[in-house]
């Protein structure tokens, strides 16, 4: 079963109207598994849409199908958000915009631009600058540590978190999984090329805040999202029948074991604490291979 990616993203809100969504295959602007997508392109539960909206970049993976607009609740539900974080208000509000209408630059104007960009960024440093003398001013201060967590502080990890088919299939109790997905920050493990069954990914997710993650599972999944610890680190358990998914946190970064029953909606083949006592297991061993 699929329906069309035009559909899909308007009915789950990314666009505001279906044109919009069409507009924006057609120009390009979307991708299904890294492929650029037609308005008719089908997507089916388990594939990753990535859609360029607005300078920003939408990376959303298929829970469920629909293909009429529903509301922020239902579509909510019916997709996984792995976005980046938009950048900060400051920084999209110091970029100089043209009024609509106003046509194509010429070359006064860009050159206009160009003065009005480069003052921007000596203001934001001579701010920057200021807190950073206000920060130091005391006569008694000699040095202050910041409280923002670093990217990279973390573990670094083996390719596919040093996990095997093998021992992903004995976890899972699923049986025959192969090795479809295989990057330096995600792996994908499942039965077959079409994600119609079982599928297990482990991703590695680095400068980016667990918290935003934990939110969104939070609000997207049936069950309560849960703070848990693996390993002595800190992290959370997030569970909505067939799916379970565990995230680690490591200062800025954070690992993200998925285990998904797919071939059980409807009718449940493994039970779903089997699922999460796998994606911590997974988890453990990732984490104590790592170095």
């Amino acid at each position: 079963m699929a329906t069309r990616v035009d559909s899909w993203i308007w009915g789950i809100r990314l666009t505001k109207t279906r044109s919009a969504a069409g507009a924006a295959c057609r120009a390009g602007h979307v991708q299904v598994n890294g492929v650029t997508a037609k308005p008719a392109t089908p997507v089916a539960v388990g594939d990753e849409v990535r859609v360029r909206l607005h300078g920003r970049d939408r990376i959303v993976e298929v829970v469920k199908l629909i293909s009429k607009r529903a509301s922020a609740p239902v579509a909510a539900e019916c997709y996984i958000d792995n976005s980046p974080p938009p950048p900060p208000r400051e920084i999209v509000a110091a970029v100089p915009r043209r009024d609509p209408g106003a046509g194509r630059p010429t070359k006064r104007d860009r050159r206009q631009m160009d003065r009005l960009r480069g003052g921007t960024l000596l203001i934001l440093a001579a701010v920057a600058a200021m807190t950073l003398s206000a920060c130091g001013s005391g006569d008694d201060v000699v040095s202050s540590k910041t409280t923002t967590p670093k990217a990279g502080t973390g573990p670094a990890f083996e390719r596919c978190g040093g996990l095997t088919a093998e021992e992903v299939s004995a976890a899972t109790t699923f049986a025959a999984l192969k090795l479809y997905n295989d990057n330096p920050s995600v792996c994908e493990w499942r039965s077959d090329a079409h994600r119609d069954g079982p599928v297990v990914s482990f991703n590695w997710y680095r400068g980016s805040p667990i918290g935003r993650e934990r939110g969104h599972e939070q609000l997207s999944r049936e069950n309560p999202t849960v703070d848990i610890e693996i390993a002595g680190y800190p992290g959370f358990l997030a569970r909505h029948n067939p799916i379970c998914e565990v995230g680690v946190q490591f200062e800025n970064d954070f690992i993200e074991i998925s285990v998904a029953d797919r071939q059980s909606f409807g009718a449940e083949t493994v039970p779903l604490e089997t699922l999460c006592n796998a994606a911590k297991s997974l988890a453990a061993t990732s984490i104590e291979r790592a170095s």
